[in-house]
């Protein structure tokens, strides 16, 4: 694909949609489906996201515009952890590079005095007035390395401190969100200024007539975009597309950008003309915190029907070189402790002869977890039985799955995200026609037992996901029949899924020029 062209060829007098996401948008598969499709449909769509080049990126891809734009770097307005910090630990260096320098110059000062002790007599050359008699030189490096030690000592009790949250991030929080109320986001969290550094010009450029915002960031972008074109006497209309549940967030996000995060989205979803969402739960979670007229309409996370043929992406089991015989489980998506991919690991354990395919982002297996995933395996003597492969394209995923025996997806336990969600994994799987093993979350587990497509084990525990494995394995054929009804899948297709989107966009901005 050359990234300075373009493929998409929208309709005479086609509606110009602007969808943003916050993201690279590979890997994003609902937000190039949702792209692809209100493309196909007739409208001019261009989708905006994030070039990680440093460079921005203009490239047309399966009928719609693509716009990667770098986010700018901005320095943080110091936080109140980091000016206690100042004053807790005065001799810290001020940066990291600078601490590191300080490191090589005792290493460096111990290689001259090591060097001037070895050296033989008559050798060398003349000293200089500078260079002190050995001694001399000998206290002075002993009172270097005191000094540099103590700040270097310093420095990484003030990193350690600096990477806490607890009493000073919530007094922090109370004083911003005191001052400035559901505003306190701009003194709360960068991120927001960086996206709207960034995305504001690309937007206003290409002069929407609707705006489809993909998660919470880019909504207030959206909102203060649409005030200026309505200033200058164009009315723009703005979906929001809900993918979480913005108050839910609990595993890895900072709580001041939670705290953030919830008052941007409180602030700027009554600027949406209309709401959609990823699950029912979520619609009626956002309707009764923002006091929404209606429900938000629900799209869920289903991968593609029987769309047009594309060439054969081979299998998962020919992939891991395995006979029809081996019992062989998949994992597909991202990888992160809340995941608990680990667990996966610990239960082959228990199940022998059971093989795992993961199919992880190289960049995520780079990451601390993901090596951990690969040591966990070495440590437990399984290593020969884990496969590690990088991202298969979304629209060839379910095919590329069928040959495994089982889906597994062991998301823990007690985040609302996660006890709401009904994520692509599932709908995945189940194109796959693969029985599906998945952790006692509330409405995925409830899904599974109402359909009878596989087996729900506790979250966290191993051996209580190896029994879930054996009884699959005991009888796949059983939890396959759930697949034989056709209903079931179409109603699990991106193309019924989509028909929402249409829907909302002819009520929004009319229907798009035929075709």
């Amino acid at each position: 694909m050359n990234p300075t062209t373009t493929d998409a060829r929208p309709e005479p007098g086609a509606a110009r949609v602007v969808m943003v996401v916050p993201n690279r948008i590979e890997g994003d598969s609902r937000v190039q489906k949702a792209a692809a499709s209100m493309a196909e449909a007739g409208w001019d769509v261009h989708l905006v996201g994030v070039s990680v080049t440093g460079e921005e990126q203009h490239y047309g891809q399966d009928g719609y515009s693509v716009h990667k734009v770098p986010l700018p770097k901005l320095a943080p307005p110091p936080s109140l952890r980091r000016r206690v910090a100042f004053f807790r630990y005065p001799f810290a260096y001020g940066t990291p590079d600078r601490a590191r320098q300080r490191r090589h110059r005792i290493k460096i000062e111990r290689i001259e005095l090591e060097a001037r002790r070895q050296e033989r007599a008559g050798t060398g050359g003349r000293d200089g007035l500078l260079r002190p008699p050995l001694p001399l030189s000998r206290i002075g490096r002993r009172v270097q390395r005191a000094w540099i030690g103590r700040r270097l000592a310093q420095s990484k009790a003030r990193d350690r401190f600096v990477k806490r949250e607890g009493r000073l991030e919530r007094w922090e929080i109370r004083w911003w969100t005191m001052l400035l109320g559901d505003r306190a986001w701009r003194r709360l969290d960068i991120a927001f200024h960086r996206f709207e550094l960034a995305f504001r010009p690309e937007i206003l450029r290409l002069e929407p007539d609707l705006i489809h915002v993909h998660d919470a960031f880019p909504l207030g972008i959206a909102a203060r975009v649409s005030d200026r074109m309505r200033a200058e006497g164009k009315r723009v209309r703005i979906l929001y597309d809900a993918h979480e549940y913005v108050p839910g967030h609990s595993d890895g996000i900072p709580l001041p950008r939670q705290v953030a995060l919830t008052r941007y989205e409180r602030r700027y979803l009554p600027y949406a003309d209309a709401v959609v969402t990823v699950s029912g739960p979520l619609a009626k979670l956002l309707q009764a915190d923002h006091g929404l007229d209606r429900e938000p309409s629900v799209v869920l996370n289903a991968p593609l029907g029987a769309g047009p043929a594309r060439p054969d992406p081979g299998d998962v089991r020919s992939d891991c070189k395995l006979d029809e015989d081996t019992p062989l489980a998949v994992y597909s998506g991202w990888a992160a402790p809340e995941r608990q991919i680990d667990v996966m690991i610990e239960a082959a354990r228990l199940v022998p002869g059971l093989h795992l395919a993961f199919l992880i982002s190289k960049v995520r297996m780079e990451s601390p977890y993901g090596k951990s995933l690969v040591a966990l395996g070495e440590e437990l003597g399984v290593a020969d039985r884990l496969h590690f492969r990088d991202y298969v394209h979304y629209a060839d995923l379910p095919r590329f799955l069928s040959t495994a025996d089982m889906g597994i997806h062991p998301m823990r336990t007690g985040s609302v995200n996660h006890e709401i969600a009904l994520p692509n994994k599932f709908f995945e799987y189940s194109h796959a026609r693969l029985p599906l093993v998945v952790s006692n979350v509330k409405t995925m587990a409830a899904e599974v037992r109402r359909l009878g497509n596989g087996e729900v084990f506790t979250s966290g525990d191993p051996a209580s996901m190896a029994e879930a494995i054996r009884r699959i394995l005991a009888d796949k054929q059983s939890y396959r029949r759930a697949y034989e009804d056709p209903a079931l899948l179409e109603e699990y297709s991106w193309e019924r899924q989509a028909r929402k989107y249409t829907e909302l966009y002819e009520e929004l901005i009319g229907p798009a020029p035929k075709h």
